[in-house]
């Protein structure tokens, strides 16, 4: 609480500051220098929801076991800043919290505040930026391994493709040195990671996150801009632009990390055998106006590749309402299996509706479909969660949004057919969100 406390009078100092200082310049933004080469800009993220779950079997809250639930829940709460501080050196700091609900054992209001982002960089020139910290410019292989949370297209990003660095925390962020820059219409991004050891030393015939010294992890992706350039000033990127670019992007990624899993040798001998993480990566970003009405269309595809070792899987259940069962295949709650050995792939598409014709009536409307499919060595049949939702802009633009989302999952137990995992059940999940950025 008294880490709360404080950044919220920090943040309101800081305001005022800025509404002093800014005058005719946007609110958020502090000019060092007269033409706005250097500068300090601020910014806020807030994402609440309200949520209907249908919960995997067997999954508790407390003592009881439910088949459903409700909760209220801050999904994410960011307050950084940044900013060119001379004419080579960048800064970025952020601050925040992911999924506060009622399952805080001492109240939502004690979860404290965490670093999240915290890196400095030197620019040589556009064609190469070179910067340390915490950071998710090594974070994976395709467009949401870092994404920007206020601009998601769909209700929530496809996690799985942040989860697939084994070695993260808050999804996507780790410590690491980076360089990325443009050459031409090719952007690119790699990056050395030193990665956060795991504490699980529970180890099987199926593999598992070593909890040995990790490896150096390396990753990197290449993309190319086939229409207008998008930013590499921080490391997230929008998942739509609400027919403001002409965007077009394919990209190619591919993350590494030696030894990074774990598993006992099938002979009984009780030898321990390692396995390489290896992540490929191949995505397409697509988003433009239509006509000279206002309407727009947002439309991403990806693959990934993952090889993870024999059988490996892990669940999504973000945020997680329950307490997790060890017979539950998928996890507690809203889990579902989406990360894995094997092919995983994802699409989504959205469009916007025009411009209304009344000059008072600003709000737009977005509606999305999205869909994964996780085709993994352990399971029987491939994993399909498909979404449906909307999202409310409104002022017409980011900032204020309302967003309505339903999730459609499949859920699998222990019980194996030819050594694989099997499908038993499709639950749902419905969201109202409302969020508040600048």
């Amino acid at each position: 609480m008294p880490h709360l406390r404080l950044a919220l009078i920090l943040l309101f100092i800081i305001l005022n500051t800025i509404s002093v200082l800014a005058q005719e310049k946007p609110f958020n933004v502090v000019n060092i220098t007269p033409d706005g080469s250097k500068y300090i800009k601020f910014g806020m993220n807030l994402q609440v929801w309200g949520r209907y779950s249908e919960l995997n079997p067997n999954s508790k809250i407390g003592t009881t076991e439910v088949n459903d639930a409700y909760d209220i829940v801050i999904r994410r709460l960011r307050l950084q800043a940044m900013g060119m501080l001379t004419d080579n050196i960048f800064f970025h700091l952020q601050l925040g919290q992911n999924n506060i609900n009622f399952t805080q054992n001492n109240g939502p209001s004690n979860a404290p505040l965490s670093v999240m982002d915290a890196l400095g960089e030197y620019h040589f020139s556009d064609k190469l930026h070179i910067g340390g910290g915490l950071t998710s410019w090594g974070s994976g292989t395709t467009r949401y391994s870092s994404n920007s949370s206020a601009t998601q297209l769909s209700l929530d990003t496809p996690m799985y493709q942040q989860i697939a660095n084994i070695s993260s925390t808050f999804g996507n962020r780790n410590l690491s040195i980076y360089a990325k820059g443009y050459l031409g219409d090719l952007s690119y991004r790699v990056a050395v990671t030193n990665p956060y050891r795991n504490t699980n030393t529970n180890i099987g015939f199926n593999s598992s996150v070593s909890p040995e010294t990790p490896r150096a992890q390396f990753a990197g992706i290449l993309t190319y801009h086939f229409l207008e350039k998008e930013q590499n000033l921080e490391a997230y990127n929008r998942g739509t632009y609400l027919g403001t670019k002409k965007v077009f992007n394919l990209g190619l990624g591919y993350m590494t990390q030696a030894n990074a899993m774990w598993r006992l040798d099938t002979d009984g001998s009780g030898l321990i055998h390692h396995d390489d993480m290896k992540v490929l990566g191949l995505d397409v970003f697509y988003d433009s106006s239509i006509g000279d009405n206002g309407s727009a269309i947002t439309a991403y595809a990806a693959y990934n590749n993952a090889q993870y070792g024999k059988n490996y899987t892990q669940f999504i259940s973000i945020p997680n309402p329950a307490i997790a069962d060890p017979a539950l295949l998928n996890g507690s709650g809203t889990g579902f299996i989406g990360v894995g050995t094997g092919n995983i792939y994802y699409a989504q598409v959205g469009y916007l509706f025009k411009n209304s014709e009344n000059a008072s009536g600003k709000g737009r409307f977005q509606p999305y479909l999205t869909a994964q499919v996780a085709d993994l060595e352990a399971l029987d049949t491939p994993m399909a969660m498909y979404e449906i939702g909307a999202n409310y802009y409104t002022t017409g633009t980011f900032g204020p949004k309302f967003s309505l989302n339903y999730q459609n999952r499949a859920v699998y137990d222990k019980s194996l057919l030819n050594s694989k995992y099997v499908q038993t059940d499709r639950l749902g999940m419905v969201v109202l969100q409302c969020q508040v950025s600048f």
